[in-house]
């Protein structure tokens, strides 16, 4: 199947990071808009979190209202897809944020997979508009503890793990039953 070029990006547009960025964030927009969940937007991605999901679901006994902060990521490089995940070296910081067992709302570290070139991440026609992306994603919480001095480490996000309208009610679902793991250090 040949995939035809969108359209182009003119010179001085916004830097392709920027733009997929923007994307991450619409992508997870779009998904939750469509299974009734918010989403949090922050001014500043220093805390390892992009946005939050949240839900005004009740799920007694657990927990009313629960959120999920969420880490995003977008490549079009056929280099981090391997046979059965998708592998991202994260630093260690970021990978130390997202694993805290402390954190008041679960993280998930999310990558939104698209075609290299930006012409062909998106198509509009009388069908309607395909986004010709995956996101995948894997909970923060799962990450085997950094080695010491240990200056990033490569996550391998499931193929399995695609980020749906029914798998992020999962999430969130399962995000409700959330306990952070207090440190008994004096």
């Amino acid at each position: 199947m040949t995939v035809t070029l969108s359209h182009q990006i003119p010179d001085g547009s916004l830097p392709v990071s920027a733009m997929k960025e923007d994307l991450s964030i619409s992508y997870v927009h779009m998904l939750a808009s469509s299974c009734g969940l918010t989403v949090g937007t922050w001014s500043q991605d220093y805390d390892g979190r992009d946005t939050t999901l949240a839900s005004s679901v009740d799920y007694s006994p657990y927990m009313y209202g629960p959120k999920i902060d969420i880490q995003l990521k977008c490549s079009g490089q056929t280099a981090i897809q391997r046979q059965d995940t998708i592998a991202w070296a994260l630093e260690s910081r970021t990978y130390d944020l997202l694993s805290k067992l402390n954190r008041s709302s679960p993280a998930l570290f999310c990558v939104l997979v698209v075609p290299p070139e930006v012409g062909h991440w998106l198509k509009l026609d009388r069908e309607g508009l395909l986004a010709r992306s995956f996101m995948y994603w894997q909970w923060g919480h799962v990450f085997p503890p950094l080695k010491k001095g240990q200056e990033n480490q490569t996550v391998h996000l499931p193929k399995g793990n695609i980020l749906t309208p029914k798998s992020m009610l999962e999430l969130m679902e399962e995000a409700s039953r959330w306990q952070p793991v207090v440190s008994q250090t004096p």
